[in-house]
């Protein structure tokens, strides 16, 4: 598998874990926690970010985690927050899902899957693995 398809397939990996910790602790805080699921969402987003800055760098493209690419991590993901959150609180707020804030949490994650992938790959991991050819 080259590069590309190694790195693509690995992110979505990640992109799964990240999406179950992030739909499990939104579902906690909404329905446990009784927070509005505008601010459930925020909290969640963070944790996520967390470990999926971790789990990308050292499983998706073999690096090294390194305060410099966190912060390059943090501003390519805030710009598919934005794409993500602006999808789940249109869809919540006035569209189809205001009483289905998880059908909306899977249409704003995936608006802005691709968009980090290339970003991510390009802007916060350029010098991959050894074995980075495409």
């Amino acid at each position: 598998m080259s590069g590309l398809g190694r790195h693509a397939s690995r992110f979505l990996q990640v992109g799964a874990v990240g999406f179950a910790i992030d739909a499990g602790l939104l579902w906690f805080f909404i329905y446990q926690l009784g927070l509005p699921p505008i601010l459930a969402r925020g909290i969640s987003f963070l944790v996520t970010i967390s470990v999926t800055f971790v789990l990308n760098a050292r499983y998706t493209f073999e690096v090294r985690a390194k305060p410099a690419s966190m912060t390059r991590y943090l501003l390519v993901q805030s710009l598919g927050a934005i794409i993500n959150f602006a999808g789940y609180t249109w869809l919540v707020l006035y569209g189809p899902f205001g009483q289905r804030p998880l059908f909306a949490l899977c249409v704003g994650s995936f608006l802005a899957t691709i968009n980090n992938f290339v970003l991510i790959r390009h802007f916060v991991f350029p010098n991959r693995g050894a074995d980075s050819s495409d």
